[in-house]
């Protein structure tokens, strides 16, 4: 298995119920990693992301894709810091575009790309990454997490 991967629960420091970390926050840890591709395979979120992009249309084009919204690094860290809340999201980084696209299964997704970052149902984010450090970086700098290995839900899928 090339990735390994982190479940973060950390909740907001003012109000314990909600997730206190968000893709941008684990972005921002990852400024040698702009080289990479970047797609957003899913998303629910609330936020701003200006006049002329409702987040329901920005939504819907996401999803209407195979691939997922391509989009570009520093574009990516912009538009992450504009939700205030994410419900569900995944992005995936890739050395090679052939790899930005839906995957079958989540297996199949963390070994093909070099990052995965997900939140799930608002409760929890999970990122899988080739880059062990970076792993250990967000077990260092969050308190309530699970070390995981990419094969965990393969039963699950």
């Amino acid at each position: 298995m090339k990735s390994k991967g982190i479940r973060i629960r950390d909740g907001r420091p003012d109000d314990d119920e909600i997730l206190g970390v968000s893709p941008i926050d684990i972005l921002e840890l990852l400024d040698d990693k702009n080289k990479l591709n970047w797609s957003i395979l899913e998303l629910e979120a609330t936020g701003d992301l200006g006049e002329n992009r409702p987040i329901p249309e920005f939504r819907d084009t996401i999803e209407n894709s195979e691939r997922g919204y391509w989009i570009e690094w520093k574009d990516l860290k912009e538009t992450s810091g504009k939700f205030w809340q994410v419900i569900w999201m995944t992005i995936i980084g890739c050395i090679d575009k052939k790899n930005l696209r839906s995957y079958d299964t989540s297996l199949e997704m963390y070994e093909s790309c070099e990052i995965v970052i997900e939140v799930i149902d608002g409760d929890y984010c999970e990122v899988f990454s080739h880059d062990h450090t970076l792993i250990e970086q967000l077990a260092k700098k969050y308190k309530d997490i699970e070390l995981l290995d990419p094969d965990w839900n393969i039963e699950n899928e």
